[in-house]
C-alpha cells in the first residue's frame, strides 16, 4: 500500500502523507516527486503537505525527510503549506527540520 500521493490540480501540488515512512517508501516517493514537478512551473504553484496521517519521524529518517525539504526549497515552489494533525512533537519536528533547511516562508495549518 503506498503511503503517499501526488496530485497536481490547478496551482496546487498537493502531497498526502500516510503512516511512517520506510526506505522503500521514500525511494518511491522522490520519484513520483520528479515525476510531477516535471510537469509544472514550481514558481506558479503552491506545494501543500497533508501529514494528518502520517506517523511522529523516527530519528533515523529525520535527515532523509530534511532532505526534502531542502528540495521543495529548491524547487521553488510560490508558497509551501503543511497541514497536520495537533501533534506537537510532529509539529516540533516538522519545524526544526523546515528551518534546518532553509524554508522560511513555511506554514502550518
Amino acid at each position: 500500500m503506498e503511503k503517499f500521493s501526488v496530485t497536481v490540480s490547478g496551482n496546487t501540488l498537493k502531497i498526502v502523507l500516510d503512516g511512517k515512512f520506510g526506505d522503500e517508501d521514500i525511494a518511491s516517493f522522490g520519484a513520483a516527486y520528479q515525476q510531477a514537478v516535471s510537469k509544472i512551473n514550481p514558481a506558479q504553484v503552491n506545494l501543500e503537505l497533508d501529514a494528518r496521517n502520517m506517523g511522529v519521524i523516527t530519528p533515523d529518517k529525520q535527515e532523509k525527510l530534511k532532505g526534502f525539504f531542502v528540495l521543495y526549497k529548491q524547487t521553488g515552489f510560490k508558497k509551501v503549506t503543511l497541514r497536520m494533525e495537533d501533534s506537537a512533537i510532529l509539529a516540533m519536528q516538522v519545524r526544526r527540520l523546515a528551518k534546518e533547511a532553509g524554508i522560511a516562508d513555511f506554514e502550518i495549518i
